[in-house]
């Protein structure tokens, strides 16, 4: 297996456990109110603060990532991952919980931008394929989550069992990560935890830098699209099950209903590993990538609508064509977060999409709590349809943005 290979699998592996922990607790989240005898509002108010610490640890690491090595910062992120999780499964009572998933979000938050400035940085040939790679792996974790705490609950009548077992194997990846050699890219001594040095850096970083900045203007366009789809993105995911488990009957008829909305929530989000795959191929081929995200959200706007308005089967039919249009955006919006920042800034560039992505968009389990408690979970899926023509209007934007660059710059002087 050649480097570049190597790099996109094992990116691609990390990116499968991390959205592995974050998308376990919309699986189990009835389940939780239940065992804590809290109302959606407060677990979605817990589940809010790790999915910002999941936005928020995002920028220091897309930094850190440029300074002292992407795979370095990658394999802390594995670790803290694996012993967050344990700790989610065993810790007793609300406080507890919460503190384990603030954890949890922090260090799940290293991913994005050092896996995707791996690739950004490393893979000099079919990038937008090894972007389809790593997004088809994170929609792997997506919907194999609630598969494997349908199957905890089931089995052992726990929730807790998941996170558990998803904790033992980041151990077991954290080990594979670590022996895996990557051209150019250090790798993590534990003994040098505290006594980093930045790793060499080419020659456009060995230059002095300018005290000039110029900032694509249709960078500032796609971040505020990050916000728009980061809300669409938790919040579809967050309340899928418990959407699945109030309007189909065949569901919330059933014996198991939490197991039952585990196994169809997995059946619908697998169809978007064909979605990912196709987002990040239809970057090779196409000359104007601007224009796909465009053709994402008109698509998805209505699809959202009629998701709050349909019951059963037809409710079944749009999550599926949902799931299948969506996550064809996330490999794209990267492909162009790549093209509009420098090679030495990959890492601060990804860091900044994902902390507004997941931190800033990770209100809508907050939003969707209440509404969920007030009006019913459907009608939240009405705000998200909302959104969804916001971002709409952002994706159009980007193809004119993009002419324009904004200059800063600045300069120190001594005062008399």
């Amino acid at each position: 297996m050649n480097n570049e290979a190597r790099l996109t699998w094992l990116t691609g592996f990390s990116h499968f456990i991390t959205h592995g922990y974050m998308s376990l607790l919309p699986a189990v989240l009835v389940a939780i109110t239940s065992e804590q005898a809290a109302s959606f509002l407060s677990i979605g108010i817990i589940a809010n603060i790790g999915y910002f610490l999941y936005g928020l640890g995002s920028f220091p690491a897309g930094w850190l990532a440029d300074r002292y090595g992407a795979k370095r910062v990658l394999s802390i992120g594995v670790l803290g991952m694996a012993v967050s999780s344990v700790l989610v499964g065993v810790m007793p009572g609300t406080l507890g919980f919460a503190v384990a998933y603030a954890l949890l979000g922090l260090f799940a938050s290293i991913h994005h931008p050092a896996g995707l400035a791996l690739i950004a940085r490393r893979v000099r040939e079919r990038k937008g394929r090894a972007l389809g790679i790593h997004g088809v792996l994170g929609n792997v974790g997506l919907f194999l989550s609630p598969l494997v705490a349908a199957a905890a609950i089931l089995t052992t009548g726990s929730w807790r069992t998941a996170y558990i077992f998803y904790g033992m194997v980041g151990f077991v990846y954290f080990l594979v990560l670590h022996r895996g050699r990557i051209d150019e890219e250090a790798d993590l001594r534990l003994a040098e935890l505290f006594q980093w040095r930045p790793q060499r850096r080419g020659a456009e970083a060995a230059a002095r830098e300018s005290t000039e900045a110029i900032l694509p203007a249709a960078m500032l366009v796609l971040y505020c699209g990050s916000i728009l789809s980061g809300f669409i993105f938790r919040g579809s995911l967050t309340f899928f099950p418990t959407l699945l488990q109030r309007e189909v009957l065949a569901i919330s008829g059933h014996d198991e209903p939490v197991v039952v909305a585990g196994f169809a929530t997995s059946a619908i989000l697998s169809l978007g590993l064909i979605g990912a795959w196709f987002g990040g191929w239809i970057n090779d081929k196409i000359k104007v990538p601007e224009y796909f995200p465009v053709a994402v959200f008109l698509l998805v706007t209505p699809t959202l609508w009629c998701l709050s308005r349909f019951t059963d089967s037809s409710l079944l039919a749009a999550a599926a064509f949902f799931a299948l249009v969506y996550y064809t955006w996330q490999p794209s919006h990267n492909y162009l977060i790549a093209k509009y920042t420098r090679i030495s800034s990959h890492g601060k560039g990804f860091g900044v999409n994902f902390f507004l992505l997941f931190g800033i968009g990770s209100i809508a389990t907050a939003v969707g709590g209440y509404y969920a408690d007030t009006y019913g979970v459907d009608h939240f899926y009405r705000i998200m349809a909302y959104v969804a023509a916001a971002a709409l209007l952002a994706a159009v934007s980007v193809f004119f943005a993009k002419r324009y660059r904004f200059r800063i710059s600045c300069q120190l002087e001594k005062s008399d």
